[in-house]
């Protein structure tokens, strides 16, 4: 048994069946636009991404989370982002070193 495919079989864009949003999701980042999504956040979710990021979490990882569990996941970025506020005092302002 043999399966051959016509030539003339159309191709449809994936964009088209998901959504107009679809494709922009699909496509990796341009650096620009990875620069822009960073450069409209403020310090502090800049430095809660870089927390998230070391504990190896998302957002999403913590909305999926019971509340207790989030409570103390919570805390915990909450203790790390005053320790890196208190080490920050040089200028008396939050200083991203991750850049």
């Amino acid at each position: 048994m043999s399966f051959s495919v016509s030539a003339n079989m159309r191709s449809f864009p994936l964009g088209n069946l998901l959504g107009p949003d679809a494709t922009s999701k699909l496509r990796p980042q341009s650096a620009e636009e990875e620069f822009l999504e960073i450069a409209k956040k403020s310090p502090l979710e800049r430095l809660r991404d870089k927390i998230l990021e070391d504990m190896k979490m998302s957002e999403e990882d913590i909305a999926a989370m019971s509340p207790e569990d989030r409570q103390v996941v919570e805390g915990e970025i909450k203790r790390r982002m005053m320790e890196a506020l208190q080490a920050s005092t040089d200028t008396g302002k939050v200083i991203d070193k991750t850049a």
